[in-house]
C-alpha cells in the first residue's frame, strides 16, 4: 500500500500537507552520489562531484550554486540558470553520461568546475587563521586523509580544536565531511547528525537502520573521511552497568573496516569516559586501541603569538594595545581561547550602540572590565583564586586597559 501523502479536495488546512513539496529538496543524497562515483576511475574526478554535493547542501542549495558558478564563468551572459543546474545534477547523478572511448570521465563544463573548485579552496584557506595547534590538527587529518584509517586527537577545552577540524574539512570539500557527535544516547539522533553532515535524506519518519543503511552506502566506497567532532560522546551515558559502545562498535566495522578515514577529536574525558565502559561492562578495547592510526595529544596551552593571530583575526580593525589587552585577558581567563571571541562580540556590540563600524579600543576596555567578566559572578569567583592571574584591576589585563 503506498504511503504517499493526498490531500482530499475541499478539506481544511493541514500544514503536514506540504511536507513533501520539492522545494524543501535542497542538496544532492550522498548515498546516490556515491553510487555514481563509483563509475569513476580518476579521485580527481569524485573529489569534484562530492564538492558539487557538499555545495548543493549549503545555504542555499543548488540554486546559489548555479548562481555561483555562472558568476564564475566568463561567458556568463549566455548561461540559462535552469539548463545549468539540470547539467549539474546529471554530472553528479547520471551513471551514463561524461565517458570517453577511454572510459575517462569528459564533460564540457569539466574543466571550468575544476578551476571552480581549486578557487573556493583557495578562498577557504585564505580566510582561515592557522595557529600552532592548528597545523598539529591538520596534519594529523591529513595523515588519516590519505592512511585511510583512524585517529584520535586529544586536548582540552577551549583551545580551538572544533575550529581547526572545521576549518580543515572546508579545505577537503570533496574529500571529507564534519559531524558534531550528539551528546544524546539514541541511535537515531546519531545517524541523523551523520545523515546532516555528510547530505543524506532524511525525514520525521525515518528509522535509525534505514539512515545507517543510507550512511554507509555513501561512506563505505571510502571517497569521503568524517571528521567526529566531540567524540567523548561516542560512549555511551547510560548508567546501566551492562551498556555497550554501539557507536565505537559501528565505526570500527562499518568505517574504518572498510577504510574509511575516521577522525575522533575530543578531550581527556574520551580515555575517562573508554575506562568507565570497560569498568562496568564486559566490552574490552582491544580491538578499538588496535584500529587507532595515530593518537595526537594537543598542547595545554597557546603561545601569545597564536593568542595574537586569532584576536586579530577577530578584531582586524584593533590596534596595538586592543590585541595585547585580548591576549591578557584570553590568558587569565577560564575561558582561554573563547574569551577574546566573547569580549570582541561585546565590543562591537558597544560600538554598534554608538552607530560606530569601528571597534575602538575603549570598547575592549569597557567590554572586558564591565561586561564580560561580571556576566559571570560563578566564573569571576573562580578566577579570583589567585590574584596574581585573575586581579584584572591590577593585573596585566588592568594595566594595558590603564584601570
Amino acid at each position: 500500500m503506498s504511503n504517499t501523502r493526498q490531500s482530499t479536495s475541499g478539506t481544511g488546512f493541514r500544514q503536514e500537507r506540504f511536507c513533501s513539496s520539492i522545494e524543501f529538496e535542497r542538496g544532492l543524497m550522498a548515498n546516490l552520489v556515491a553510487r555514481r562515483c563509483s563509475r569513476l576511475i580518476r579521485p580527481e574526478d569524485r573529489e569534484l562531484i562530492w564538492f558539487l554535493q557538499l555545495r548543493s547542501h549549503q545555504d542555499g542549495g543548488l540554486e546559489k550554486l548555479v548562481e555561483d558558478f555562472i558568476r564564475f564563468l566568463p561567458d556568463r551572459a549566455q548561461w540559462n540558470p535552469e539548463q545549468l543546474r539540470s547539467e549539474l545534477e546529471r554530472i553528479c547523478l547520471d551513471p551514463a553520461i561524461g565517458f570517453n572511448p577511454n572510459g575517462r570521465f569528459k564533460h564540457f563544463l569539466w574543466p571550468p568546475l575544476l578551476q571552480y573548485q581549486a578557487r573556493h579552496i583557495a578562498q577557504q584557506r585564505a580566510a582561515t587563521v592557522v595557529t600552532e595547534l592548528g597545523q598539529i590538527v591538520n596534519a594529523t587529518l591529513d595523515y588519516a586523509l590519505n592512511s585511510r584509517c583512524m585517529v584520535l586527537i586529544d586536548g582540552l577545552a577551549r583551545m580551538g580544536k572544533t575550529f581547526a577540524a572545521k576549518a580543515w574539512c572546508q579545505q577537503h570539500p570533496g574529500r571529507a565531511r564534519y559531524v558534531q557527535v550528539p551528546s544524546t544516547n539514541d541511535d537515531i539522533g546519531f545517524f541523523r547528525a551523520i545523515a546532516k553532515g555528510i547530505g543524506v535524506s532524511i525525514n520525521i519518519n525515518s528509522k535509525a537502520q534505514e539512515l545507517r543503511q543510507r550512511i554507509e552506502d555513501a561512506l563505505q566506497p571510502g571517497d569521503l573521511a568524517v571528521v567526529f567532532d566531540e567524540a567523548h560522546y561516542l560512549w555511551p551515558n547510560s548508567q546501566y552497568r551492562l551498556a555497550r559502545p554501539n557507536r565505537i562498535n559501528w565505526i570500527m566495522t562499518a568505517l574504518v573496516n572498510h577504510g574509511v578515514p575516521v577522525a575522533l577529536v575530543t578531550t581527556p574525558q574520551f580515555i575517562r569516559t573508554q575506562k568507565e565502559v570497560e569498568r562496568k561492562s564486559s566490552w574490552t578495547s582491544e580491538q578499538f586501541i588496535g584500529r587507532i592510526g595515530h593518537y595526537e595529544r594537543l598542547p595545554d596551552r597557546l603561545s601569545q603569538n597564536d593568542l595574537a593571530k586569532v584576536a586579530r583575526a577577530l578584531l582586524p580593525e584593533g590596534d596595538r594595545k586592543s590585541i595585547a589587552t585580548l591576549i591578557a585577558y584570553a590568558e587569565a581567563s577560564a575561558k582561554y581561547l573563547a574569551g577574546i571571541d566573547y569580549a570582541v562580540r561585546r565590543a562591537r556590540y558597544l560600538a554598534a550602540k554608538e552607530n560606530r563600524g569601528v571597534v575602538s579600543f575603549t570598547d575592549i576596555k569597557l567590554a572586558i572590565q564591565e561586561n564580560v567578566i561580571p556576566s559571570d559572578s560563578a566564573l569571576t569567583q573562580t578566577l579570583r583564586q589567585t590574584k596574581s592571574q585573575t586581579h584584572f584591576g591590577n593585573g596585566t589585563a588592568g594595566r594595558l586597559m590603564g584601570i
